[in-house]
Parts: structure tokens; sequence; C-alpha cells
């Protein structure tokens, strides 16, 4: 749901320290070994063949939507409904569902997409012109979901991290004891994230962000809506695979994400090696939803990535978006396949055939929702697991 951080930053104060989470969050250790076979004997990712990833749009939980009409002075009590939303949402209850299904298939790598953290002021100052940003964290995406793979026994770290939009709003409360209106604020900090299963080995995090975006203007404050990558080399069956995971900006502005895309193309122009990309592209591959499918698709497609998902031929629609805004709804409502595991330079099986041994939807069946009944995203995930043949072993370099 790339439109709400859009809306939201035309009617909102800019935090203050907004690139203060750009760093990794954690560092991998290298001697833990996991199970990583059907028989579920202990196996060592760096030197068994064969590699499994994810992608998973998490989702803000709120719909910021209703703001765009929301007049300036009546924005505190719209933006205190979107905030009701997202709690209503429950992270922490989502994190639980989506951890399971993280350790249902244990892939060596994820990508996550709007692992946002939620911070409060209380009492906010923003309604007054203050400059202080908040600080309390409510909700921590990917902390949360961290800390739930590790409940299971399956620890991952985050391998790395961007920090993209941070936008800070006032929220009307309720009234004081004299009939005064109050105000917090609540501050949302969009982040990308690669999650790495804790016996993965892993080296040269990089993250940044896209000169494209979508500038806004609030008196003497210029910012803007920002979308970002974050990328991590990961060892698996003796081979190094370039593993980027990104967030391309909505469909509404096609030229911003255009822009991005050709950004991100440019990144990866000079990579010879096996690389793996992963994300939410907001690009229908079918175009089934008018104005839903953008050039972006192709672009990638065109610079020499297959999607795993067609590759070889699929029938299966691997729809994965998009769900309710508040997430209640009975049946999946998707509609569109925006979330993709894009391949280039992987070594080919000797004698000659498919790299892809299993895709994946998860988050799209009933069972998928939390006990009260919210689905875990508005996306569904990803996965996808490539057969590779150890290194030091002959293979032919195909694009599957």
């Amino acid at each position: 749901m790339r439109q709400s951080l859009a809306i939201l930053t035309t009617l909102v104060t800019i935090a203050a320290g907004a690139c203060a989470d750009r760093n990794p969050l954690g560092q991998a250790a290298s001697d833990l070994a996991v199970r990583g076979d059907a028989t579920g004997s202990i196996t060592d990712p760096s030197t068994a063949p064969g590699l499994t990833v994810m992608t998973y749009n998490v989702y803000y939980g709120a719909d910021y939507g209703p703001l765009l009409a929301a007049p300036l002075d009546q924005v505190p009590f719209v933006a205190a409904e979107a905030w009701a939303m997202a709690v209503h949402s429950d992270f922490p209850a989502r994190a639980g569902r989506i951890a399971a299904e993280i350790a249902a298939v244990r892939p060596h790598l994820v990508g996550l997409q709007e692992a946002a953290i939620y911070r409060l002021q209380h009492p906010g100052d923003a309604i007054v012109g203050g400059a202080v940003p908040a600080t309390e964290v409510v909700y921590d995406f990917v902390g949360l979901i961290l800390d739930s793979l590790a409940t299971r026994g399956v620890p991952y770290v985050v391998a790395a991290a961007d920090s993209t939009t941070d936008v800070e709003l006032p929220v009307f409360t309720g009234l004081d004891d004299a009939g005064n209106p109050t105000f917090d604020d609540v501050r949302v900090t969009d982040r990308d994230a690669v999650l790495a299963r804790a016996d993965v080995p892993l080296a040269n995090p990089q993250h940044g962000v896209y000169g494209a975006y979508i500038p806004f203007t609030i008196g003497p404050v210029s910012s803007g809506v920002f979308e970002g990558w974050s990328a991590v080399d990961a060892t698996a069956g003796g081979r190094i695979y370039h593993f980027v995971s990104t967030h391309l900006e909505f469909q509404e502005a096609l030229p911003v994400q255009l822009g991005q895309a050709e950004e991100l193309l440019a990144l990866l122009a000079d990579e010879t090696g096996p690389t793996i990309l992963v994300g939410d592209f907001n690009s229908d591959a079918y175009g089934a939803v008018p104005d839903r499918a953008t050039p972006s698709y192709g672009m990638i497609l065109q610079a020499g990535f297959s999607d795993s998902w067609t590759q070889p031929d699929r029938r299966a629609p691997g729809l994965t978006c998009c769900q309710a805004s508040d997430l209640s709804n009975q049946f999946g409502t998707f509609n569109q396949r925006l979330d993709f595991v894009f391949t280039r330079n992987l070594p080919a099986v000797t004698p000659a055939g498919t790299l892809v041994l299993g895709r994946k939807i998860l988050g799209d069946r009933p069972g998928d929702r939390t006990a009260s009944g919210l689905w875990p995203s508005d996306h569904a995930a990803v996965v996808a697991t490539f057969l590779t043949p150890p290194a030091g072993q002959s293979a032919d370099v195909a694009q599957r």
C-alpha cells in the first residue's frame, strides 16, 4: 500500500533524525547449523547445494488514503483513525504468523518490505510546530519477527537494511479536564530489510535510497517520499549469491517508479555472478487490473533477469496482492502479481535441467490468519528454491 506514505507526506511534519536507522542491524554467525534438507539431517548451507529465498511485503497495517481529502485542520482527527487501524492490525500477532511461515520453509534469505518502526511521543509537539521527534518505540516490525523466529528455535539476523521515508504526524487523543484537545505524535519510519538464517555466511552488506522520489514542501521544509534497496552476499553450496531486496514506488507515481527501476538496473549492470533480486515491484505481471501493469516488470526481464515463477512453465497464477486495508476480509481478494523472485546468472545443473525446485505463495489461505481473523499482510509471500551444483563442479551459466 505504497500510496499511504505518499499521502501522509503531503500533510505531516518530517521527523528529525530520519537517517538514524540506516545501518545493518545484526551480524550473522557462521557456525550455527540448522536443519536444511527434507530428511531433517543437519546440513551446512555454505557447502550443501540448493538455495531457498523469500520475499514478503509485511504491510504498515493502515490505510492513510482518507488523509488525502482531509483539510489541514482535520488531519489530526483523520490521522487518529489511521493510527487506530494500525493498532487494530495487531502487528505483534501478525509477526507471529509471518514468523511461522518463515520457520516452515526456513529460507536462507528473506527480503522484507514495509518493515516499519512506529514511534510515539506523549504528549506530542507537532501540533504546535515542535521539532522534537518521537522516540518511544511502539512497534518494531523487524524486531518482532526476529523475536518470534527465535522463540521457534529458528534464529535469523538482519543482514542489511535501509531506512527511507520518515514522517511524524499529530494524532488527536481526546479532551483534557478543561475540554481542550490533546494530541500525541506518531512517527513511522519506512524500512526494507534482508533477513538471513543465522547459519548462512554473509559478506558485503549494502543499502541505498533511490534518487527518484516524490518531492513535497511543507512551509520551510522540503523533503519527499523515498524508496530504497538492501543487498548482501551469501554463500550456499560453496557459491556466493548477490541477494537484493527492494520496493518500488506505487503505480500512481509511474515516472518515479520507472526512475527507480532504471537506477536499480544500473546498480546491477556490472553483476556477473549469480544474482537474486526480490521485492514488491508494484508492477503487475498480468495487467488484469487497469493501471496496475507498468513497464518495470518488462524492464527487469529485458535486463536479463528471469521470473522464477514462470521458469519453467507454471500455470498457477501466483497472485500476491491485495487484501483489504484492515486485513479483516473473510475471503482472499488477490487479483495482481506484484511480488517477484528474479534471477540472473545462476549456474545450471549438469546435465541441463531446471534450477527451480519449488515455488510457493504463503499467507494467502484462511488458515494463515491470526486468532482474531486478520490476514498476516495485505500481500502474500513468495518462496523459491533453486538447485545449484556445488562450487568446483562444471556448470554452464544459464539464464533460468
